[in-house]
């Protein structure tokens, strides 16, 4: 189309420009959701979708398309899509929501759609050349190995990627560890491990706060309670008992004597039964029992087994 053909990756203006729904990657949605069996064939060459062998700002050539042949560097890897999303190409001129203007975005492009692009010495000439890398095969990290480092281990992958004919390790691009900003709300490491509680012979074992938390601070079983509650509860003891002193001031002489009554029988305690009474209880019970037989018509009977 010459000059009339549309210009959907500059972002100057709204010629040629759609939804950014048109070129997105719609096989993960809805009813149309991609078979993991599909994102599997997608990045087989990378090693496979659950050990990828690509990370942001890897070398890749895009291998169809319009940018074919072009180079690039990953900008996001979507591993459970098997797409990624490049820095410069594979771009189109979208519009956003409520008609906002357009703008130049990065569309997801397939892992099946570009290789990795990575220099390597030809051991014959000696001259070091981008190489196109069809194959990545992920192994266990070599601990020894130079591309291996802690921040990795940390904020990338755990793993190596090996070029199975070369038996060459690609080293992974270099991780930037991230800066974590200390806010008012957040606790800082060394306010975590400073010593603030201590204690001796004569103190509990841990905080108040802490042993609430260990326990039930309103079991009916508590035996141990704050100094504020026992106070508390002493003044409403001392409240109810003064209460009982007032009414007791106001009794009548029955009253009194009844009283007196009980106290003399808490003074003297429970009752002993002596022996003339015991032999009266069981004299009684025998002569019930025998009543009770001849008025059923049975005899008694010895409670010892007969011997055979």
């Amino acid at each position: 189309m010459g000059p009339l053909a549309p210009k959907r990756d500059l972002g100057f203006n709204n010629y040629g420009a759609f939804k950014e729904t048109v070129r997105q990657d719609w096989t993960n949605y809805g009813l149309h959701q991609a078979k993991p069996k599909l994102i599997e064939q997608r990045c087989a060459w990378a090693g496979g979708a659950r050990q990828l062998n690509l990370a942001p700002q890897d070398r890749v050539v895009i291998m169809d398309g319009p940018d074919t042949g072009k180079i690039d560097r990953i900008k996001e890897v979507q591993a459970e899509n098997g797409t990624v999303t490049l820095e410069n190409h594979h771009r189109a001129l979208a519009v956003g929501m409520f008609d906002s203007p357009a703008r130049s975005q990065s569309m997801p492009i397939s892992v099946g759609s570009i290789r990795l692009v990575y220099p390597l010495k030809n051991p014959e000439t000696g001259i070091t050349k981008d190489v196109i890398i069809n194959h990545l095969k992920a192994v266990p990290p070599n601990m020894q190995s130079p591309n291996m480092s802690l921040d990795r281990w940390q904020y990338g992958k755990k793993w190596d990627r090996l070029i199975p004919g070369l038996n060459l390790v690609i080293p992974w691009p270099e991780v930037q560890v991230p800066e974590f900003e200390t806010k008012k709300a957040d606790t800082v490491r060394e306010h975590v491990e400073e010593r603030t509680f201590y204690y001796g012979l004569l103190s509990q074992p841990m905080p108040e706060l802490a042993l609430d938390e260990l326990r039930n601070k309103y079991s009916r079983f508590r035996t141990r309670h704050e100094s504020w509650y026992i106070e508390q509860k002493e003044m409403e003891a001392a409240a109810k008992k003064g209460r009982f002193e007032a009414i007791k001031s106001m009794q009548t002489p029955l009253q009194e004597f009844h009283e007196r009554q009980r106290e003399l029988r808490d003074t003297e305690g429970e009752p002993v039964l002596s022996e003339d009474m015991l032999e009266k209880i069981g004299e009684f019970m025998a002569k019930k029992k025998n009543a009770a037989l001849n008025e059923a018509g049975v005899s008694e009977v010895s409670s010892q087994a007969p011997t055979q």
